[in-house]
């Protein structure tokens, strides 16, 4: 990943995640902590390193008992985490942690695992629009008006001084409906993400405009950080111990996920069989995204980051008070 954040700190995770998971092989059974695991089906590199882990035995090693709930939507997942029945949640979005906290939510991330890089602004392939200031005066589709989709177009598109609430029409569509209205030419552009973005690009409907993630990073000099691994407060407070076991497992195995595509695409269908997509189909949705995992711990560079990105969505309206991310990120 294209960060200033440290290069050494592949070698430190997986060092470090094998010192607390190689402590915990002899645990027996009965001595499991369970945790309740939420995530939502998808195919991003988080969901497919717990599903491996969870497939592999690692986490049992580490004396977890790993209980997982699928979301399908993202919204119910989050209902169910802010009534207590989530104890971790491994694909939050980052923006969605802060919401979460500034509404009195008991959330605390644990560590920030993948940059927007699963954004892309489409748009029809015969369509003449090449850059953001293009879009200015277009319709456009999103699936939200809240969230990363919606926050990480927001801040590109405001780096060419666009504002997509000002200057252009914009309208919520569900994904799949998002490609049928730019079929159909009943949108200009829109902004979609995987697993719908490279079968749309195979199969010549879209083409990229640009890519969200990319253009905050290249003027900020830090990743837009967008899934992160967030917990329960209590959960944590109560299973400190339990939850670093858990964490320095995801670790490890985001760190190998590289060599171990298959078995991790093979995984993912198994345990989240709503995806509706075939192993290799997977595998090639995840290969593009696992050199890009945010390798750093929440490090002050890591905080710094999320607390830029917070002060910007706060402009962009996608968080209603400021927050203080030194407050909920925290270093296990």
């Amino acid at each position: 990943m294209k960060t200033g954040f440290n290069k050494l700190a592949t070698l430190a995770m997986r060092t470090a995640a094998t010192v607390l998971i190689s402590a915990s092989i002899a645990i027996p059974a009965q001595a499991q902590v369970k945790i309740i695991v939420g995530s939502t089906v998808s195919t991003d590199v988080s969901a497919a390193a717990l599903a491996l882990a969870i497939k592999n035995g690692a986490f049992k090693r580490a004396g977890l008992d790993i209980q997982l709930k699928n979301f399908v939507q993202s919204n119910q997942k989050y209902d169910t985490f802010k009534a207590g029945a989530i104890d971790i949640d491994i694909n939050m979005g980052a923006i969605n942690a802060a919401q979460l906290y500034a509404s009195g939510v008991p959330v605390q991330v644990l560590r920030a695992v993948t940059p927007a890089d699963i954004w892309a602004v489409v748009a029809p392939t015969t369509s003449p629009l090449k850059s953001a200031a293009d879009l200015k005066g277009k319709r456009f589709g999103v699936v939200s008006l809240s969230g990363t989709n919606f926050g990480a177009t927001y801040a590109a598109l405001k780096l060419s001084n666009v504002d997509m609430m000002r200057d252009m029409k914009v309208s919520t569509l569900p994904p799949s409906a998002i490609l049928l209205a730019l079929d159909k030419r009943e949108i200009d552009a829109a902004t979609i993400y995987e697993p719908y973005l490279t079968p749309a690009l195979k199969a010549g409907r879209v083409k990229v405009v640009l890519k969200p993630g990319e253009l905050y990073q290249a003027r900020y000099k830090e990743p837009f950080l967008t899934l992160v691994i967030s917990a329960q407060k209590d959960f944590v407070t109560e299973n400190r111990a339990a939850t670093a076991k858990f964490v320095a497992v995801m670790e490890q195995t985001l760190a190998s996920l590289g060599s171990n595509t298959d078995a991790a695409a093979t995984a993912l269908t198994e345990l989240m069989p709503e995806i509706q997509l075939s192993q290799a189909q997977v595998k090639e949705l995840l290969l593009p995204y696992i050199p890009n995992v945010i390798k750093t711990p929440n490090d002050a560079a890591t905080v710094k980051a999320a607390q830029n990105l917070y002060d910007r969505m706060l402009e962009a309206k996608q968080l209603r008070s400021s927050v203080k991310a030194s407050e909920f990120w925290i270093k296990l």
